[in-house]
């Protein structure tokens, strides 16, 4: 630790601010220039699907003080304070409201280096310690932002820590483009093989399962739990305390597929291969729907994936404006859709592959992700050796082959 210079942010980089502003036409054109938002950032990386497009007359407006460039750092300042990534090549970009950029200086930094120390426990303390407590949104002040203190290895050695995170992070985002690429090709499926079949009620394709979960019967100590929340930051579900679950939940026993009833515009389904070890218990808030097989259950996910479905669904809400609007269960259950049983059992079983290749990687990114967040504070406080971390991301890397 003792090769480890004291620095400020601002010996390694220059700071910009976004303007104060949000463009007018935010959303409402298709273009290739992108609009960050604090929605932007999630996990360490950019959610682009979080990011609209903009025109190209407000790029260049709001790109006077700065353009974003591949391997900028990009943050917030207000409100989701810690939350950070690098720009990607080939993004073109601007930064919208309480968004700031740190381009570094690559002669005293690597960019990746950059990202995984803005993400460490030590430069995410100092965050909290600085943090300014306002009575409607929590900032840090920017001025203030380039004396942030910070510890720095030599160049060398932040290449090979960022080498060993970074071989992490560059199978989860494989796995991640797996993952979009195969949900196209069902849905591609869904949409292309309805035309030719018969209309049948939801009903007639799968059960819907009420079986009711209450914590303080449960002699678990924690669950699987599946939640809104937690399909909205990657589909993963939580481990939650048994202790900590306030309100009764939906027991899934076995394979099944969630369809959140709240607000169905957006649209949010869920395959799920439960862990047979572990209680598994999902909102109420979904729709828990089961088949009597896994091809019966292959044919659900296609139903709900249909444009007819997801269209009615629409159409079935009952309640206010907004977030407060839901489809009744009764109701969902009689939407009428394409009955993918009566497809060729060989493209069933295409499905059904592509599905599991879904979970297997999800499964597979959560794995290295635990281990990425274990080893990134270990080898940020130099306390672990780059050799001893890499060995063990070759045997997470080999192992993830293996299981393929």
């Amino acid at each position: 630790m003792s090769q480890w210079a004291p620095l400020r942010i601002g010996d390694i980089g220059e700071l910009f601010d976004g303007p104060h502003a949000t463009p007018k036409s935010k959303g409402k054109v298709s273009t290739d220039y992108i609009f960050l938002s604090i929605s932007s950032l999630e996990n360490g990386r950019l959610n682009l699907k979080e990011s609209p497009s903009i025109s190209e007359e407000d790029y260049l407006s709001w790109t006077r003080r700065v353009t974003p460039q591949a391997q900028d750092l990009v943050f917030s300042y207000e409100t989701r304070l810690g939350e950070g990534a690098l720009i990607p090549a080939g993004l073109t970009c601007c930064l919208g409201r309480r968004m700031a950029l740190l381009r570094p200086n690559q002669k005293v930094i690597e960019p990746r280096f950059l990202l995984y120390l803005f993400l460490g426990p030590k430069f995410q303390q100092t965050i909290a310690e600085r943090t300014i407590h306002g009575s409607t949104v929590n900032r840090i002040a920017l001025n203030d932002f380039p004396d942030f203190p910070i510890l720095l290895p030599d160049i060398t050695e932040q290449r090979r820590i960022a080498g060993v995170l970074g071989a992490l992070d560059d199978k989860i985002e494989s796995n991640q483009a797996v993952i979009t690429r195969a949900e196209q090709l069902i849905d591609e499926i869904a949409v292309q093989r309805a035309t030719d079949l018969p209309m049948v009620a939801l009903s007639e394709v799968c059960s819907l399962s009420k079986s009711t979960w209450k914590p303080e019967t449960s002699p678990d100590q924690t669950v699987q739990l599946f939640s809104l929340p937690a399909f909205d930051e990657g589909a993963t579900p939580e481990q939650a305390a048994v202790a900590s679950i306030k309100s009764n939940k939906t027991l899934m026993d076995r394979p099944g597929i969630l369809v959140s009833r709240l607000n169905p515009r957006i649209s949010r389904m869920w395959w799920v291969e439960t862990d047979a070890a572990r209680v598994n218990v999902c909102s109420p808030e979904f729709a828990y729907l089961t088949a009597g097989d896994m091809h019966g259950l292959a044919c659900t996910w296609l139903a709900v994936r249909s444009p007819e479905f997801r269209g009615e669904m629409v159409d079935r809400v009952t309640g206010t404006s907004g977030s407060h609007q839901r489809v009744r269960p009764a109701d969902l259950m009689t939407i009428g859709v394409p009955d993918y049983r009566s497809l060729a059992e060989h493209i069933q079983a295409t499905v059904l592959t592509l599905l599991h290749l879904v979970s297997d990687r999800r499964r597979q990114s959560v794995a290295l992700a635990e281990l990425r967040d274990v080893l990134l504070p270990e080898l940020m406080s130099g306390r672990m050796r780059v050799d001893e971390a890499g060995c063990l991301v070759s045997e997470a890397l080999d192992e993830e082959v293996r299981s393929v």
